[in-house]
């Protein structure tokens, strides 16, 4: 079989200089065994370690959150699923060596492909550094963590702020407004202090990576606040009657 070193590397966005640690990268060991090769087993083991410390850095450098926060979000960018989305959009699956009888079930084995990742990460740190391993995960994994974090980012501050408006505004109950309280931590990974006001008086405060989410958490509270008091005020009503 020929494998295609061509191929591989200008999908990857690296050149190997070992040609055979690439090939290695990609040798299952169904092919190995028939061929008297070395698998890939021992690269995906390590490959898995680079990645989970390359991802932990970058959450660790541009992330909020608690450690249960960070563990959560991290279980999400080094989980099988964007491995296997990763080799997918690379369209690296079809340079696989694999055994005659693997090659007909391999298909169906998602862990198979996003294996293969583990192994080609241990291979790039191995043959160029971290450097180089940092770059094709944060281009391959991360890149689309950010994405889909940024959605979530975007959506979660039109609702809390929306939702704060017009609760305001259905209840003609005056203004919104949002002042910026201070800011700590270092410039990699600040954190702001906002507070939700209406007609001027502190409702809520609110903390946050970047001022709109703190305005977004600021506002979420402030409308749960402002329901409970609705809520009591109800109450107080309906007591008063009896």
């Amino acid at each position: 079989m020929i494998f295609d070193i061509d191929g591989i590397e200008s999908r990857i966005g690296y050149s190997f200089k070992d040609k055979m640690l690439l090939r290695k990268c990609f040798t299952h060991s169904s092919y190995a065994n028939e061929h008297g090769e070395e698998d890939n087993e021992i690269l995906e083991f390590f490959g898995d370690a680079i990645i989970e410390f390359i991802v932990t850095e970058y959450l660790y450098n541009n992330s909020a959150g608690d450690e249960g926060k960070l563990t959560v979000k991290r279980s999400g960018v080094v989980s099988r699923e964007p491995l296997l989305n990763a080799v997918n959009k690379l369209g690296l699956s079809s340079f696989m060596l694999l055994g005659k009888g693997q090659k007909n079930s391999a298909h169906s084995d998602e862990k198979l492909f996003s294996s293969v990742y583990e192994a080609l990460v241990a291979g790039i740190y191995l043959d160029g550094g971290m450097t180089a391993a940092k770059k094709f995960v944060k281009e391959t994994i991360i890149k689309d963590f950010d994405f889909k974090e940024r959605a979530i980012r975007r959506e979660m501050r039109c609702e809390s702020k929306n939702e704060f408006q017009e609760y305001v505004q259905k209840r003609k109950l005056g203004s919104v407004s949002y002042e910026t309280l201070g800011k700590t931590g270092p410039d990699h990974k600040p954190e702001f202090r906002v507070a939700a006001l209406l007609n001027g008086a502190v409702v809520a405060e609110g903390k946050g990576s970047t001022k709109r989410l703190a305005e977004a958490s600021a506002a979420k509270t402030a409308v749960e606040r402002l329901k409970k008091d609705e809520k009591r005020g109800k109450q107080g009503k309906t007591a008063g009657k009896r």
